[in-house]
């Protein structure tokens, strides 16, 4: 006799009413909720739909205009990136710095290349890492295909690029342009205190309302 079990008997009548609803998936309604709250989350590595993520920063200091950044709701974004295209996060820096709103940056795991650039752009006193949080900061790869013109062309760009981020990071860190020039080219490992140490952020969190 074949067994034709009907698992409703392990779900409340509440439960069966909602099955029966067209609701949005959890994801979906997570992504929502953190819109509301003005959070973030970048799991991924980085690429041209981060401009999204920098329309919306434009959308909430336009919600805040005529408030003071005291009284405005802070935006927070929770990073994890193994790091990504360049120009996409030097995009969403430019909108980063000029906020009004402040920015609150938090690093989770992983704050590779463009990911840890995306860290150390938030609001200076607010950005945060974890006990284990890592971050590498080393050279841009040009990617360059093509005839030697073209490559040349390239690799000229590309350094143009990897000046702006030094300049960035000289200015927003402890790194001066000796150090930074002294361990760019390599594979540059940083553990959560020397990233406190060398200013790539303020804060390594012991407590989860520091960052509620």
């Amino acid at each position: 006799m074949s067994a034709n079990k009907s698992w409703d008997i392990f779900f409340d009548d509440e439960v069966k009413e909602l099955t029966k609803m067209n609701l949005p998936d959890p994801e979906t309604l997570d992504y929502y909720e953190r819109t509301r709250n003005r959070e973030i989350f970048w799991n991924f590595d980085i690429d041209d739909s981060l401009v999204d993520f920098s329309l919306m920063i434009i959308k909430w200091n336009k919600q805040d205009k005529g408030k003071s950044p005291e009284e405005r709701t802070p935006i927070k974004i929770f990073i994890n990136s193994n790091g990504g295209e360049l120009p996409a996060v030097l995009n969403f820096i430019n909108v980063i710095q000029l906020s009004k709103t402040p920015v609150y940056t938090i690093g989770l795991g992983k704050t590779y290349s463009s990911g840890g650039l995306m860290l150390l752009a938030g609001s200076k006193g607010h950005r945060y890492v974890f006990q284990d949080t890592t971050a590498l900061i080393h050279s841009g790869s040009t990617g360059a295909m093509g005839n030697t013109d073209k490559v040349l062309d390239n690799f000229e760009f590309t350094q143009r690029q990897e000046k702006r981020v030094k300049d960035f990071i000289v200015a927003n860190t402890n790194i001066t342009d000796k150090l930074y020039t002294k361990n760019y080219r390599k594979d540059w490992w940083l553990m959560s205190d020397e990233i406190i140490t060398l200013g790539l952020a303020d804060k390594i969190v012991t407590d989860l309302e520091e960052i509620f």
